[in-house]
C-alpha cells in the first residue's frame, strides 16, 4: 500500500513556480497537513503548459525541524467553486486511449502489480471525476481512490473538499471515525483519535507512554481507536485488527484490555499462530470463542477492516501510529517526543 504513495511522491509536473496571493490557502493547508515541530509551510503557485482543467494548481511545502516530518504536495483550488485537493498530481500518458486504460496502465507500473480501474461516469463540481484503483491481496481486493480532472490527462490521488470547510471537518468525516472505539467524555472538545497496526513496535512503544496518560484522563477527554493494519509489511497486523473487531462486538467490556494485551506482548505474539492467540485469550478472559470466531473469520468483516485501511490511506495516512489531536494529524516518529508534549498540552487544556 506504501509503494503507491512513495512512488508517486517521486513523479512531478514540468513547471516553474510564482509567488501569488495565497494566505487563505495556506492558512488551510497549514490545518490540513500533519503536525510537525517548527513547521514552516510554503505555497507557490505553479504555471505550466498543461495543468488540470479549471484549476489553480500550487506547491505546498513544509519544512520541520523534524526530518522525519514534512515535505511536498500539490494543492489543487478552484475560484469557481471553492472546491480543493491536496496531495499528488500524476501525468497520464498523453493518447487517444481511454482514461481507464491510461490511469490502469500509469499505477500498474507505480504499484508494480496488475489492478482494475473504475471511473465514475458522474462529473463532480469542475469536471472531476472519481475513480477507484483495485489490486488483489491475500486478503481481498484494495482500492485506493482518486480522481481523473476534465481533460483525462491527470490522475489525482487527494482528499477532496471546500476551501469553506475546516479540514478537521473532512477528515472526520472521510475517515468515518464513528466506525472506530470511543472511550471518555464523547462530548468534549478535545479528542484524540489513534490509528495504529497491532503489529508495529513502534505502535507498541508509543502505547506503553500515551495509555497512561489517555486513561487518567478518561474523564475530560474524547479518545478514539481506529486500526490501521499494514498488512503487507507486518503478516499477522490484519488477523490482530479482526480479533480486536470481533471481541469489541462480542464482549464490549474486554476490548481495551485486548489492546493492552497484544501491544504489551508483540514479540511473544509474533512467534505463534495468531489463531491460537486470539483463542487463548479469550478463554482466559471468559470471552465467548465461537462468538468471536465467527466475527474473526468472516470475509465480509474482512472487506469492512479493508475499507477502512482505504479510507485512511485515500488521506495520506500510511504510518503507524498516526494519532489526530483536535483535528490535526501528527505522526509520531522515531522517539515521539513531540507527538507526547501535544497530547499532554490537549489533555492539559480540557475542561
Amino acid at each position: 500500500m506504501k509503494k503507491l504513495l512513495l512512488a508517486i511522491a517521486m513523479v512531478s509536473l514540468p513547471m516553474y513556480a510564482q509567488v501569488s496571493d495565497t494566505t487563505a490557502l495556506t492558512r488551510w493547508a497549514t490545518k490540513a497537513l500533519t503536525k510537525c515541530p517548527d513547521s514552516k509551510v510554503t505555497v507557490e503557485e505553479v504555471k505550466a503548459p498543461l495543468v488540470p482543467a479549471n484549476f489553480k494548481v500550487f506547491t505546498v511545502t513544509q519544512t520541520s525541524s523534524d526530518k522525519n516530518c514534512g515535505g511536498q504536495k500539490y494543492l489543487l483550488y478552484s475560484p469557481a467553486t471553492g472546491q480543493i485537493l491536496m496531495g499528488t498530481v500524476i501525468p497520464l500518458p498523453a493518447d487517444s486511449r481511454p482514461a481507464e486504460v491510461r490511469v490502469t496502465e500509469t499505477s500498474s507500473e507505480l504499484l508494480k502489480t496488475d489492478v482494475k480501474t473504475t471511473i465514475n461516469p458522474f462529473p463532480l463540481p469542475d469536471g472531476l471525476k472519481s475513480l477507484s484503483i483495485t489490486k488483489q491481496t491475500d486478503y481481498g481486493p484494495f482500492a485506493y481512490h482518486g480522481f481523473i480532472d476534465q481533460g483525462q490527462h491527470f490522475l489525482i490521488i487527494a482528499p477532496r473538499g471546500n476551501i469553506k470547510d475546516e479540514p478537521a471537518k473532512m477528515l472526520r468525516d472521510s475517515l468515518q471515525i464513528q466506525n472506530g472505539v470511543r472511550r471518555g467524555k464523547a462530548t468534549s472538545k478535545v479528542e484524540i483519535i489513534e490509528l495504529s497496526d497491532f503489529q508495529c513496535p513502534t505502535c507498541g512503544r508509543a502505547h506503553k507512554v500515551v495509555e497512561p496518560l489517555i486513561e487518567k484522563a478518561l474523564g475530560k477527554i474524547s479518545y478514539i481507536r481506529m486500526d490501521l493494519p499494514l498488512f503487507e509489511h507486518h503478516e499477522w497486523s490484519i488477523y490482530a485488527a479482526m480479533g480486536a473487531r470481533a471481541i469489541h462486538k462480542v464482549a464490549p467490556a474486554k476490548y481495551w484490555s485486548y489492546v493492552n494485551f497484544v501491544f504489551g506482548d508483540q514479540e511473544a505474539i509474533g512467534k505463534q499462530k495468531f489463531d491460537d492467540v486470539l483463542k487463548h485469550f479469550c478463554e482466559d478472559s471468559d470471552i465467548d470463542w465461537k462468538a468471536v470466531e465467527k466475527i474473526y473469520r468472516d470475509p465480509k468483516e474482512k472487506a469492512l477492516l479493508l475499507e477502512q485501511v482505504s479510507r485512511a490511506f485515500d488521506n495520506g495516512i500510511v504510518s503507524t501510529p498516526t494519532y489526530i489531536v483536535n483535528g490535526q494529524m501528527i505522526g509520531f516518529g522515531p522517539e515521539g517526543k513531540f507527538t507526547i508534549d501535544t497530547i499532554k498540552a490537549a489533555i492539559a487544556s480540557a475542561k
